[in-house]
């Protein structure tokens, strides 16, 4: 049995633009995305944006357009310590932005849903 159903979609209509996401509320169009779903995904997740989640999401958005792959955690943590110093490059930091883990800051940031996800 499948954790998730990649047929179901669900429609959520923002300032008259319509965003297609799927069973879990990933968007289903990775260039649909702008900051309407963003703030409207983050709310969702009980996630407050600041300028610290905009650094993730803004990496994690690029590093996907470039690579057509999800970067793993290790990566967003480098990232974050060659742009907000040393002491905020380490897992548990990225886990005080996003407690939902890496798959949360997926979702907010518009990639698809990985297809080993549940």
């Amino acid at each position: 049995m499948k954790c998730f159903d990649p047929t179901i979609t669900r429609t959520v209509t923002l300032q008259s633009k319509s965003y297609l996401l799927g069973d879990k509320f990933y968007l289903k169009n990775f260039s649909d995305w702008d900051e309407n779903i963003r703030d409207w995904l983050a709310q969702k997740e009980n996630t407050e944006l600041t300028s610290e989640h905009l650094i993730v999401i803004e990496f994690l958005r690029k590093n996907y357009s470039c690579n057509t792959r999800h970067p793993a955690v290790r990566m967003v943590t480098t990232e974050l310590a060659k742009q907000l110093g040393a002491d905020k490059g380490s897992v548990k930091y990225f886990h005080s932005l996003f407690p939902g883990g890496i798959h949360q800051a997926f979702l907010i940031a518009g990639l698809p849903m990985m297809d080993s996800c549940c």
